[in-house]
This record gives C-alpha cells, sequence and structure tokens, in this order.
C-alpha cells in the first residue's frame, strides 16, 4: 500500500529570495482568481461558442497566450508548473464543492494565500546534510536566487512528488510531500476493549471513556488582550500605507503563532491516542453550524450575541474540526477506525441505565442520575455513553455488571433499580423462572 506524508520544515530565505517568493505568490495567485472568474461569470458563453465546459486543460493551455500579453508579462518571472499548479487547485476545489465536500471557491487574497507549489521531483533536490532545498529559480542554474537554506528537523523517506511553499505570518515553510510504501496491517475483527469513546467539551477538550483528559485552551486572556490591542492598532491606520502593511503583518504573525501551537497540540494527542486505541468513537457534531454568529439581522436581530461568541471563540480554539481530520488518517494509517455517532443526548443519559433526564447534570462537571442515583464525571459519562453507541454501530454488546437499561435495551427507572438490587438482577431472575 502506498500513502502520501508530508514534512514541513522551516525555509529561511534572504531578502531577495523573499521578494522572489512574493513575485511568484502573486502570480498564482492572480492566475487562480483570473481562473475563477472566468470559470464562475463566462461558463456560459464559452459553452454556447465550443459547445464544451471551461476545464483545467483548457485554462492551461491559455496560460501561453495570457504571458504574450504585453500587460502580463511579469508572469515570465514566475515557474510555468506553479501557474499551472494555481489552475490545478482551483480544478481540486471545484470538484470538491461539487462533490459536497466544501463550499464555492472563493478568490485568494494577498496576506492569506500566499503559496505556490513545484509539482516535479525531476527539478526538486533535499539536501538534508547541508540543509539546503533547491528548486527552480532557486538553486537550479547559476544566476539565480540560489538554494533555500531550510531546517531538516527530520529526514525525509520515501518517493519525492512535490513542494509546496507558502508563509504563514512573517514565516515561510516547505511542505515536502513524499509518496511511501507502507504494509496494511492485518488485524483480527475489533472486540470491545478495543473502543474508546471521547467526549469533546470546551473545560475539558477532549475526555475518554477510560477516564483520561487531554487538552487545555491555546489562547489565553493574556493572548487575546494582544490580538484586541493589535487589531485596534490595524483599525486605526490609513488603507495603502506602510504604517498599516506593519500592523496588518504584526496581527497575521500573532495568529498565526496560535496556530501553530493549536495544531501542535492536536497533533500530540491524536498520535497518542491512535497509537493506544484501535477505534475511537466521537459524537457526530457540525462544528461549523454550531460556531456560526448568532447576531442575525436588522429586522430580526439575535439575542445574546456576545455570549455566543464568546462560545464560539472557545470552541474553535479547542479545534474540534481539526481534531478529527487528523484522527481519520492516523487510524487508518494503523488499520484503525473513526466511528461518528449521533450526539443527541449524550451529555443527559446516563451511562450506566440509559436513563435520558436533563436534570440528572446537575452542575457542568457533575453527572447524577435522578432514576438510579449514579454519579460521575459529566464528561466522562458521556464518554461513556459515546463508546457505548460505537459499540452498537458495531455490532458489539458490552453489559456492565449490575445494570439494567443496557442489558434489556430499555429505560430504567427508580423502581426497576430497587428490583434489581432486592433480586440480584431481572435478567437472572427471568432466565430462573424461564
Amino acid at each position: 500500500m502506498k500513502r502520501l506524508k508530508a514534512i514541513r520544515v522551516r525555509v529561511y530565505p534572504t531578502p531577495e529570495q523573499e521578494r522572489s517568493f512574493l513575485r511568484i505568490a502573486g502570480c498564482c495567485r492572480l492566475v487562480y482568481n483570473l481562473g475563477l472568474i472566468q470559470r464562475r461569470d463566462f461558463w456560459r458563453q464559452y459553452r454556447n461558442v465550443t459547445g464544451r465546459g471551461i476545464g483545467w486543460h483548457g485554462q492551461k493551455r491559455e496560460l501561453t497566450d495570457l504571458k504574450a500579453l504585453p500587460e502580463a508579462d511579469f508572469l515570465r518571472e514566475a515557474p510555468s508548473h506553479c501557474l499551472q499548479m494555481a489552475l490545478q487547485d482551483l480544478d481540486t476545489a471545484y470538484a470538491r464543492f461539487f462533490g459536497g465536500l466544501a463550499g464555492y471557491p472563493r478568490p485568494r487574497r494577498k496576506g492569506e494565500n500566499d503559496a505556490f507549489t513545484f509539482p516535479d521531483p525531476a527539478q526538486i533536490r533535499v539536501d538534508v546534510r547541508d540543509g539546503r532545498l533547491v528548486l527552480p529559480k532557486f538553486g537550479r542554474r547559476r544566476g539565480d536566487g540560489g538554494a533555500l537554506r531550510v531546517r531538516m528537523h527530520r529526514r525525509p523517506f520515501g518517493e519525492l512528488r512535490r513542494v509546496t511553499v507558502s508563509r504563514e505570518g512573517k514565516h515561510w515553510y516547505a511542505s515536502i510531500l513524499m509518496r511511501t510504501r507502507a504494509r496494511q496491517p492485518q488485524l483480527p475483527a475489533p472486540t470491545a476493549p478495543d473502543v474508546v469513546g471521547i467526549d469533546r467539551g470546551v473545560a475539558a477538550p477532549f475526555v475518554t471513556s477510560g477516564g483520561a483528559s487531554f487538552g487545555a485552551a491555546t489562547e489565553g486572556e493574556h493572548e487575546r488582550k494582544k490580538q484586541r490591542r493589535l487589531s485596534k492598532a490595524l483599525s486605526r491606520t490609513q488603507r495603502g500605507s506602510r504604517r498599516r502593511e506593519k500592523a496588518r503583518l504584526r496581527l497575521l504573525t500573532h495568529k498565526s503563532k496560535m496556530a501553530r501551537r493549536r495544531r501542535d497540540r492536536i497533533h500530540k494527542i491524536t498520535t497518542e491516542l491512535a497509537k493506544n486505541h484501535r477505534i475511537v468513537a466521537i459524537e457526530k457534531l457540525r462544528v461549523q453550524a454550531m460556531t456560526a454568529s448568532a447576531r442575525g439581522t436588522v429586522e430580526a436581530p439575535g439575542r445574546n450575541v456576545a455570549q455566543k461568541g464568546g462560545l464560539n471563540r472557545e470552541i474553535l480554539d479547542r479545534g474540534w474540526g481539526e481534531f478529527r481530520r487528523q484522527l481519520v488518517y492516523k487510524l487508518a494509517w494503523r488499520g484503525g477506525q473513526l466511528l461518528e455517532v449521533p450526539a443527541v443526548n449524550t451529555s443527559r443519559t446516563c451511562a450506566a441505565c440509559g436513563h435520558v433526564a436533563a436534570e440528572s447534570r446537575t452542575s457542568r462537571d457533575l453527572f447524577r442520575c435522578v432514576a438510579c442515583a449514579h454519579e460521575d464525571d459529566a464528561d466522562r459519562n458521556a464518554a461513556i455513553e459515546i463508546r457505548r453507541r460505537g459499540l452498537m454501530a458495531l455490532g458489539l454488546h458490552e453489559n456492565p455488571a449490575g445494570t439494567v437499561g443496557t442489558a434489556r435495551g430499555a429505560l430504567c427507572d427508580g423502581m426497576a433499580m430497587n428490583r434489581e438490587k432486592k433480586n440480584d438482577g431481572i435478567n437472572a431472575k427471568t432466565s430462573v423462572d424461564a
């Protein structure tokens, strides 16, 4: 089995190389936006004239004519493969949109989408020993920008496929994509001990059914105060001025630092879970809908907008969506699987008897069942319920000792629980009478 794996390394360009980076990224961004306008606004006219739709291959052939225009002669400074990859990224964005995996493609913006890709492995050379990266326009010929200095924190292994250079804040990074050959593990059918449930929350980001807690807030009050201060400083500057560009870069640097810190923490958590558990069950949450603004419209203004905005920030800070994305491929690499179960009433269901009641959640941290008096940490109780639903999805069944609802598949009440204690279990009594 072959799989793709990327290694992200820090690039330390010279001032001349950084200017070349910005020019290439700007050219790729322009080609991407022009291709988006063509496919969005002129597809009907193109079909009426030619009888076919606009695709990636047709747009790639038009790049030569675009470079020949006097107004666009600056596109010759960018490698042709990078411009072609910008159009291929646009085609991938449309494919994801029509496949229902993403929204409609949006134009790329300066400062947010500064990236370009070199797809030809024959033109790429990685020197691990000297920490150098040779790319077209950078070290391939004498007199160009020279080889890039990178920090190789790990040795890439496998077949080199492509390199993507991108900017986050004021730092540049190179993602080296490798294709490796991995042996698909032949594992037996999963059993109940192989399944773990994970509850995602705000105060406790990730709690397992075994009681382990992972994660913490990435942004504290100090970081949020700093972001508000940088945002206010940016709003006071004049558009188009150098002072505004410096303020924008300072704000972007702070945000990218928080994003790297959040991504690093989630990588460590998901790697630990994928190593120690084969089947992971989580709630099927629509994070994008959950973090939508409650502002409303002028005719129908929303309520508790500030409180909802604070909750949205806390949810996005925990990285629930990135947590799910990383678990999918890390479990698949090891022969595992990620299960998404319905999220309805997981925090209101008793893990011992299955009784559903909002009153059982006495506080944020405490769950005390009003039917059977079962008491546990609220997040751990929800994780156990998530695990139970995962077992049901797999066709497995686990009956904890001394329970009624799980064994009979029904909700228990206080009378049933008392009857179980008196008769040492309803199931045992029924089997004797039979």
